[in-house]
């Protein structure tokens, strides 16, 4: 085999660039600026944790890390990111299995007893959303018309009290749980990676980035959820793609933003 075709560099992040050995079974994530030195260490410090877990789905298992924390490397989690085009191509019951796997896997992930670093709060996340929305302002009229504008900016500035209403319950979080970090094998077994934003937060963040509807309904049966779960993920999950947005913009990734808008006039249809 072509060793080239073995190592395939990930340069999008943020953060870091990862090299992924044998489609994810091994895995090395290396610093971009040391000024996110904080927030790998995070992720070393979380993996270290979870290790001692034992969960129904595949998890990275960290194996080594560079000096002064440089880089982290793990037995990495095999199969392919989850996309909507994958998932347009299951039927339900193949929606349904995999769903069930990951709700068994947040309700043991939301059991762990977490007193270290929460990177993301409730409070913290909204005044982001509400600060980035005013500042990109803009450039979100190149995407809305007036009326859909006025919508969005008043689901915004009522966020906080919806989310008050259904009251706020703290567990611990993967935090980004959309379908970039899952990972499907070709018989649909169910990996989680990328646990660098976990920490504390409402129970209905790790539902949001469930898109199909069939999925996030399995999810939520097999973790037991409630009406008010549903409730608080519903809330959450139609402003999603305005979130993906706003981070998009940033990147000037137009296409990926457009998709986005689309999914937020969908989310404003209904």
């Amino acid at each position: 085999m072509n060793d080239k075709k073995r190592i395939v560099l990930n340069d999008i992040g943020w953060t870091s660039r990862v090299y992924i050995i044998d489609d994810g079974e091994y895995v090395f994530k290396f610093l971009k600026n040391k000024k996110y030195q904080e927030e790998l260490e995070h992720e070393i410090n979380i993996l270290k944790l979870i290790k001692n877990h034992k969960f129904n789905i595949n998890i990275p298992l960290i194996g080594w890390v560079g000096k002064d924390n440089a880089y982290i490397g793990f037995k990495g989690v095999t199969g392919k990111s989850m996309t909507t085009e994958i998932i347009n191509e299951l039927n339900e019951e193949q929606k349904r299995k995999i769903g069930a796997q990951i709700g068994i896997f947040i309700k043991k992930l939301h059991a762990i007893d977490y007193h270290g670093k929460s990177p993301n709060s409730e409070s913290n996340v909204i005044e982001w959303f509400q600060e980035s929305f005013c500042k990109k302002k803009r450039t979100l009229k190149k995407y809305f018309n007036k009326n859909e504008l006025a919508s969005i900016e008043k689901l915004l500035t009522s966020l906080p009290e919806k989310s008050a209403k259904y009251g706020i319950e703290e567990v611990f979080c993967h935090g980004d749980l959309g379908y970039n970090n899952i990972i499907l094998s070709d018989n649909l077994e169910v990996g989680i990676i990328d646990f660098g934003d976990a920490g504390n937060l409402d129970k209905s963040y790790d539902f949001i980035g469930l898109e199909d509807d069939v999925i996030l309904d399995a999810a939520i049966l097999a973790y037991g959820g409630d009406n008010v779960l549903r409730e608080k993920v519903a809330i959450r999950r139609q402003l999603l793609p305005l979130m993906e947005m706003l981070f998009l913009i940033d990147r000037n990734e137009k296409v990926e933003i457009e998709k986005c808008a689309r999914k937020m006039r969908v989310n404003l249809k209904n």
